[in-house]
């Protein structure tokens, strides 16, 4: 049995037993993981793998830019997707989750101009409309060219289907 030790506080007596072997093992092997963690990867220093976390992500970001640049810039012809049912649900979608807020859900206008008139500011052909959307206006609107030509030729026909429904 453990020695005890000799003091005693409101009569509890206390023993001097070792800390169990398994729980001193536990902490000799996290030392050794962090040793060896500190020493194969960066902190303050570049570390023996010569990983970067910098560098990888623009690893992925040229290899993702390779992989998608064919769906976000690819050629779109405006004047069959005016004509495409499908084109114009995609860009009633599209509309719906970026277009709302400033033109509401019937798209009569908020802050935004009505789109279902048939006289608009900025014009009302397709590529005016294409025009409008990826670059934005003075008045306000933001340019959405981030999208991608496909989205915004979607939306584009969506919106010229709009025109003198009111």
């Amino acid at each position: 049995m453990a020695e005890k030790i000799p003091h005693s506080i409101d009569g509890i007596e206390e023993y001097d037993n070792p800390i169990p072997r398994w729980l001193m093992w536990l902490l000799y092997i996290a030392i050794a993981f962090a040793i060896a963690y500190w020493i194969l990867y960066p902190g303050w220093w570049k570390g023996a793998t010569g990983w970067n976390q910098a560098r990888m992500y623009e690893e992925e970001m040229a290899e993702a830019a390779v992989k998608y640049a064919s769906l976000k810039n690819a050629p779109v012809d405006l004047n069959a997707l005016v004509a495409d049912p499908g084109a114009i649900a995609d860009g009633k979608e599209i509309f719906a989750q970026n277009c709302t807020p400033c033109h509401g859900a019937d798209a009569h206008g908020a802050i935004g101009p009505n789109l279902t008139d048939a006289t608009w500011i900025y014009g009302s052909r397709p590529e005016e409309i294409v025009k409008t959307i990826t670059s934005g206006t003075a008045n306000g609107m933001p340019p959405w060219g981030t999208l991608g030509a496909k989205k915004i030729a979607d939306v584009a026909a969506f919106v010229k289907s709009l025109s003198e429904t009111k």
